[in-house]
This record gives structure tokens, sequence and C-alpha cells, in this order.
């Protein structure tokens, strides 16, 4: 869980003395534009370690929004692990050469043994193995979920400091925009 500080209490106290529907624009407003730039700094911290898109991070990280009564935003990561064929595999559709794959940027690619690219009878094209000796079981192979992406210690804190730092900057703007017009 991602907490961040609110570092203009005290402005924010005498503003909800003076005008308590508007510090509670202000509060859900700065805390929403946190929340969505600490989900594209999600998607850029990810990016930087791992060989993946942007749009399968973003699709996989969700925002639950602040309102007026509840003033807090949540960032959540979910979902399954990330099929291989998402990361830099090589070849990217069913042929008969040999498959190499790479899931870090800073790894090379290493061949898997035995492995192919095909397309089940349910239209699912990803990397696969044979379990024994004959043509079926098939196993399919998978990188790290966005989830455990997201977790590792040098993504976390680039997120929560962004977050932060965009929080402070929201206020500060919404708080001038209030009381100066």
């Amino acid at each position: 869980m991602i907490q961040v500080r609110v570092d203009h209490a005290e402005q924010l106290k005498r503003l909800f003395s003076i005008a308590p529907k508007e510090a509670k624009i202000i509060l859900w407003r700065a805390t929403n534009r946190a929340a969505t730039a600490a989900r594209t700094r999600a998607s850029v911290s990810i990016r930087a370690r791992y060989i993946i898109k942007a749009a399968d991070i973003k699709q996989r990280i969700k925002i639950r929004k602040a309102t007026s009564s509840h003033l807090s935003a949540q960032l959540r990561a979910s979902g399954p692990v990330t099929p291989l064929l998402k990361f830099d595999v090589t070849p990217k559709f069913p042929d008969i050469m040999p498959v190499h794959a790479r899931v870090l940027k800073s790894s090379t690619k290493k061949p898997i043994q035995s492995g192919f690219v095909t397309r089940t009878k349910k239209n699912y094209v990803n990397v696969f193995t044979r379990v024994g000796q004959s043509r079926y079981p098939i196993q399919a192979h998978f990188g790290p979920s966005i989830a455990q992406m997201m977790g590792h210690e040098e993504p976390l804190n680039d997120i929560i400091t962004r977050a932060q730092e965009i929080l402070d900057k929201r206020l500060e703007h919404e708080l001038s925009r209030l009381l100066w017009g």
C-alpha cells in the first residue's frame, strides 16, 4: 500500500474551517491527479527494467479515484502472470525457428529448450513446450505479473516519490486558484 503525506496541512485546516466544501474539492482533485501521475510513473518505472509495452501495464493497473466524501485514491495492480510472448521473444508468430526470450532489459535472449510458438484452439498465442514425449499436453510459459514487477523496491520508491511530488504541486496550485482566482 502506498501512502502519501499532505505537506500543506495548516493551510488546509484553515480552509476547512472557512470553506469546507471547497477544501474537499481541492483535496480530491489533487489526490486524483497524483494517482494518475503515479500510474504513469509505474508504467515508466516498470518499462525501465522490463521489456513490455505500456498498454499491457496500464491495462492491469486500476485507479479507484477519490470523491468529495472519500478523500483517498487507490492504485491497484492485479491480474495473472504475463504471457511470455508479451516480452522480447523471437519468433512472435508460429514458426519452426528455435524460440529465444528475454524478460529483463539487463539480460540477454536465452533459448527455450524445445520451445515453440503456437496458436491454440481458443486463439491464444504464446510460447509452449511439450510436457512429455507425446504431442500433448503442452505447457505455456509466463513472465512475472504486473503486480510483481511493480512490487520491486526500485519502481515502488519511484512511484511514491512521484505521487508525493504531484500531490504537493496540485494542492499548492488548487489552493492558489481558489484563493486568488
